[in-house]
């Protein structure tokens, strides 16, 4: 074999031995939870309840206990186990445009069924109105907003 023969050989097999891409990575299930102060448990997913008020839930209000704090975590969907590149984002702002909390992922590991979940807390956040949280995994994004209101 001459030398420019073994130079494409050596340029191509790599290539084609190489595995294909992964599938992409996609934003899967968004939740958002209370996290209950006499019990520190957490309410069921805010976002699957369309028709849910929340007033006053730093007294009770309108959910089971009193609630400060909300817990959003996020499912990051692959097929199969995966190292995904792709930083994740999730932010919260408030009513006014103000980042209520930013958190980004990298360096992420999908479980053997295709899933990697991850959180962010959002404290203090039981008066704070609309609150807008918006999730970003590349060029995919989803939005999702809760009103928090108190009042007497």
């Amino acid at each position: 074999m001459k030398c420019w023969q073994l130079a494409i050989v050596c340029l191509v097999v790599p290539g084609a031995l190489s595995a294909a891409a992964p599938p992409p990575a996609h934003i899967g299930q968004i939740k958002a939870q209370l996290f209950y102060e006499a019990t520190g448990r957490l309410s069921k997913d805010l976002l699957a309840q369309p028709d849910l008020s929340l007033w006053n839930v730093i007294i009770t209000g309108s959910v089971e206990e009193m609630a400060n704090d909300l817990l959003v975590t996020v499912d990051v969907t692959t097929k199969g186990q995966q190292n995904l590149v792709t930083p994740l984002r999730i932010t919260a702002t408030g009513a006014k445009g103000r980042v209520i909390a930013d958190r980004r992922f990298t360096g992420m590991l999908s479980s053997e069924a295709g899933h990697v979940w991850k959180a962010m807390l959002l404290r203090d956040i039981g008066c704070e109105g609309r609150v807008t949280i918006t999730v970003s995994l590349g060029k995919e994004r989803k939005t999702r907003q809760l009103d928090f209101h108190c009042g007497e």
